[in-house]
C-alpha cells in the first residue's frame, strides 16, 4: 500500500509532466512567435537562437524522467532546476529590465508578471518538497537530506549565477557601455511638494498658467484638474455626444480654452469647453492616427501609418475643411523597417509655435513649423545615429522586434523652447547607481541650437517610466501614483523663449 509520502511525490511528479508537457506543445505549436519572443528578452537576446530550442528539449526530457520510478528523483531535481531559474529569470525582468517580454505558452502566457512570480515560487517550493520526502523514505535519512539540501542549494546557486552572466552578457547592456559625457547642472531644479494620486494610472493631459490636467487610462471619460499648487483635485465627467464607437485607447488633451477626447483607433476626434462636461463630434474616421497634437481651434498634427510607402508618417488634419488631410510621407526618414525605427514622440510648444518630434531609437529630433516644413535637424548628445532594432516578419504579416531594441530616448517635453528629454543612455563617467533610482534628463536649447545640461529626477528603481509637464517655473513629474512639483532655478529659466523664437 502507498504511503502519504509515496502519494505526494507521484502527485507532484505528474504535475510537473502537465505543467512542461502542456507548455512545450504551446510552445510548439506556435514555434515562430516563442523565437521572437525569446528573442526580445533582455536575458537570452544574444542566446535566443540556443535557448528556444535547449527550453523545449529540456521541457521534454523531464517530462520523461519523471514518468520512470527509477529516474523520478533526477526528474524533480530537474524541475527544481527549471522553476528555479524560471523564477530568477522574471525577478531580473520586474526590477532590472525596462523591455518586458512574453515567453511562455498556453495559460501561463495569461498571467501577469507577478503573479506568474508567485506561481513560480510556489512550484519550487513543492519540488523542494517532493525531493525532500523521497530522500526521506530510504535508509539513512538525516544523512541523504542533509546531502538533498545542499544539492539544492548548489543548483539555486547555479541557476542564479547563469540568468546573471546572460543579463551581463545580454546585447541590452550596451545603453551602459557609452563614451559621451554629460554636463550636470548645479541645482538645477527644487523639489517642493508631492501629492498622492493613490493610483498609477495617470497622465498628462495638459495644463494652463494656474492648472494641471490629468487624464486616467481607466477612466478615459474623465477629466482631473490640479491646482499648480498641488492643493487640490477635481474630477469631471465627460459626456460625448455619441458613444457608438468601439473605443480602445480614448485620450484627452487640453488646449485652453478646449479640450479634445479622441481616438484614433476608430477613429473620433471631440471636442469641448473647458468647465463644460460635454463634448460634440468634431472629426469622425477622417484619419487614423497613432498620436494627435492640438495645434490651433481649426487643425491637429498627427502622426499615422501610410499604408503606399509601408512607414509612418506625419500629416495636418484640419476637419471643417474641404480636403481636411495633408500628408508628409518624407519627414520621417527610414533606415529600416519604416515604422519601428520612425518611432518617436511629438511635442508642441505653443510658446514658440514649433513642433517637435523626439525619436525613440536613435539620436535625432525634429523641429518643424505649422505646415510642417523643418526648421531643424538636431542631435542628441549621445552617439546611436542608427536604430539598433532587428524587425522580424512573420508568416502571418506580422511584425515583432527580433531583440529588445535600444531605446535611446525615453520620454520628452517641450516648453519655452527647450527640450527636455529623458535618456535611456549611460554617459562616461558616471556612476551606475544613480541610475537605479534616478531618470536622467538632458535638456537642449532648439533656438540656440545646443546642450545646456543634464539632471537626476529622483524615483523608485521599480518605476520604469516617468512623465513630464511644465508651467510656468514649475516642473510636475509623474511618477507611480504621485505627482512632484519642482521649481527650475534660474540656470535654466534664463534660457527659457517666451514668445515667437529666433528661427534655428
Amino acid at each position: 500500500m502507498k504511503t502519504i509520502r509515496t502519494r505526494f511525490v507521484e502527485f507532484t511528479s505528474y504535475f510537473f509532466i502537465l505543467l512542461f508537457c502542456y507548455a512545450s506543445i504551446s510552445k510548439i505549436m506556435d514555434f515562430e512567435n516563442f523565437q521572437i519572443q525569446i528573442a526580445q528578452s533582455p536575458i537570452f537576446s544574444s542566446v535566443a537562437g540556443f535557448i528556444s530550442y535547449g527550453v523545449l528539449i529540456t521541457e521534454l526530457f523531464v517530462c520523461i524522467l519523471l514518468i520512470f520510478d527509477r529516474s523520478r528523483i533526477i526528474g524533480l531535481y530537474s524541475s527544481f532546476f527549471l522553476m528555479v531559474s524560471f523564477t530568477i529569470y522574471i525577478y531580473v525582468i520586474l526590477n532590472y529590465s525596462d523591455n518586458v517580454p512574453c515567453s511562455c505558452g498556453g495559460i501561463l502566457e495569461k498571467m501577469g508578471w507577478r503573479t506568474h512570480l508567485i506561481f513560480n515560487i510556489a512550484t519550487v517550493i513543492l519540488s523542494t518538497a517532493a525531493i525532500l520526502l523521497d530522500t526521506g523514505q530510504t535508509g539513512q535519512r538525516t544523512k541523504k537530506i542533509i546531502t538533498s539540501v545542499l544539492l539544492q542549494l548548489l543548483l539555486s546557486i547555479l541557476s542564479t549565477a547563469m540568468i546573471i552572466v546572460l543579463y551581463h552578457r545580454s546585447d541590452y547592456m550596451v545603453k551602459k557601455e557609452n563614451h559621451f559625457i554629460r554636463k550636470f547642472l548645479q541645482h538645477p531644479i527644487t523639489e517642493e511638494k508631492r501629492y498622492d494620486l493613490a493610483v498609477n494610472s495617470y497622465y498628462f493631459a495638459g495644463s494652463t498658467k494656474d492648472s494641471v490636467y490629468l487624464g486616467n487610462y481607466t477612466t478615459p471619460f474623465s477629466l482631473i484638474s490640479l491646482d499648480t499648487g498641488l492643493k487640490e483635485m477635481n474630477e469631471k465627467k465627460i459626456i460625448p455626444d455619441r458613444f457608438d464607437f468601439s473605443f480602445k485607447r480614448a485620450m484627452i488633451q487640453i488646449n485652453a480654452p478646449y479640450y479634445y477626447l479622441y481616438d484614433g483607433t476608430v477613429p473620433v476626434i471631440y471636442k469641448g469647453l473647458l468647465g463644460n462636461e460635454k463634448v460634440r463630434t468634431y472629426s469622425k474616421s477622417q484619419a487614423y492616427f497613432s498620436q494627435l497634437i492640438n495645434w490651433d481651434q481649426r487643425s491637429f498634427v498627427f502622426s499615422t501609418y501610410y499604408a503606399p510607402l509601408k512607414k509612418q508618417s506625419l500629416g495636418i488634419l484640419s476637419p471643417e475643411e474641404k480636403n481636411p488631410l495633408q500628408l508628409k510621407p518624407d519627414l520621417l526618414q527610414k533606415s529600416k523597417d519604416g515604422v519601428f525605427d520612425t518611432d518617436g514622440l511629438m511635442h508642441f510648444d505653443s510658446e514658440n509655435q514649433s513642433l517637435v518630434y523626439v525619436h525613440y531609437y536613435k539620436n535625432q529630433f525634429l523641429v518643424l513649423d505649422k505646415d510642417l516644413n523643418i526648421k531643424g535637424d538636431f542631435k542628441t548628445i549621445d552617439t546611436i545615429s542608427q536604430p539598433q532594432i532587428d524587425v522580424a516578419e512573420l508568416s502571418d504579416g506580422r511584425r515583432k522586434m527580433n531583440k529588445p531594441p535600444l531605446k535611446v530616448n525615453v520620454t520628452s517635453t517641450v516648453k519655452y523652447g527647450l527640450l527636455f528629454n529623458q535618456s535611456n543612455l549611460m554617459g562616461r563617467y558616471e556612476n551606475s547607481k544613480n541610475w537605479e533610482n534616478n531618470a536622467v534628463i538632458d535638456v537642449y536649447s532648439i533656438a540656440e541650437q545646443n546642450y545646456i545640461g543634464s539632471f537626476y529626477l529622483s524615483k523608485p528603481k521599480e518605476i520604469k517610466k516617468i512623465q513630464l509637464e511644465i508651467v510656468g517655473d514649475y516642473l510636475f513629474v509623474l511618477v507611480g501614483n504621485e505627482i512632484i512639483r519642482y521649481r527650475f532655478a534660474q540656470n535654466l529659466t534664463r534660457h527659457f523663449i517666451k514668445g515667437e523664437s529666433r528661427k534655428p
